[in-house]
């Protein structure tokens, strides 16, 4: 795989991956009408709560798995489920994440949260196939999901079914014509298929359509990087790092190291790897 096609992979892997958390306290009231040793569960899910608004996520996994031993209501527990895989993930800890979510399906398979985070962990893990067939069982449930279609054509990018792709992409814009968000995906994809010319005709598009849109900048400047025109892959991720300010993703730090390998900067390049990994494996952040 090429150095840009490598590049071009972590930026897909990044538009697969996010986090939906049903809300807690939402639970504990809906608990509360349910009267089973009530006070116990309704303080240890208001704990959990509070602890994860401080961004102690050990200590709000701990009060929540304690909550799901009192043995909750079954119509509660796949979202509790959930929940404590959304918890578990945000500490790094992806194996016992893909138990909680699979353990939450096995109670409720058309749980549509639940399987859509499973899905976008298969693709952190690359277990590619695995993500797809989640992706196949949202689509089945809900047909005319966009979210759920465009990220099964990134997965299908990744797995270089190029053709997959653009039969999910085309679905979006033939359902929804003014759809920014598939030609997006289609310009990624025609840069993934060495299509330059028509990737920058769409990039043109988007740029004229969304000027200020950080993700278009960023795939722009893949493509420049694809076709080795450095400077203006630089400008367009110089004003992509402006307008996301602080909140500037792994893809983007490691778009940014790639340019300065190749311009020569190896101390700013290895800055952007180390913040890149920070932001990809929270983990291992917290042990420093």
């Amino acid at each position: 795989m090429t150095r840009s096609r490598q590049i071009i992979s972590f930026a897909l892997i990044a538009l697969c991956i996010g986090l939906f958390l049903a809300p807690l306290r939402a639970s504990a009231q809906e608990q509360t009408t349910q009267a089973i040793d009530s006070t116990r569960y309704t303080r240890l899910i208001d704990s959990c709560f509070t602890a994860g608004n401080r961004g102690d996520y050990a200590a709000a996994e701990a009060f929540l798995a304690e909550a799901l031993r009192l043995n909750p209501p079954a119509a509660l527990q796949p979202m509790l489920l959930n929940n404590l895989g959304g918890l578990q993930l945000l500490q790094g800890k992806d194996d016992a994440a893909l138990l909680s979510f699979s353990s939450a399906l096995s109670k409720d398979p058309h749980e549509a949260t639940t399987r859509f985070n499973r899905a976008k962990l298969f693709v952190q893990r690359k277990e590619y196939k695995a993500a797809l067939t989640d992706f196949a069982l949202l689509l089945s449930d809900h047909p005319k999901n966009e979210l759920y279609r465009y990220q099964r054509a990134m997965v299908y990018l990744l797995t270089k079914e190029y053709d997959l792709a653009e039969a999910d992409l085309k679905t979006i814009i033939e359902e929804n014509d003014g759809s920014l968000k598939a030609r997006i995906g289609y310009a990624l994809l025609e840069t993934m298929r060495g299509r330059y010319d028509e990737a920058e005709r769409l990039y043109a598009f988007l740029t004229d359509k969304l000027p200020k849109n950080a993700e278009v900048l960023e795939g722009r400047a893949r493509m420049y990087m694809a076709k080795g025109m450095r400077g203006f892959a630089q400008r367009d991720i110089r004003q992509a790092f402006e307008l996301l300010g602080g909140r500037a993703p792994a893809t983007l730090y490691r778009l940014r190291a790639e340019l300065n390998t190749t311009l020569g900067n190896t101390k700013e390049a290895a800055e952007d790897l180390r913040r890149a990994e920070e932001l990809e494996n929270p983990k291992n952040t917290a042990k420093r």
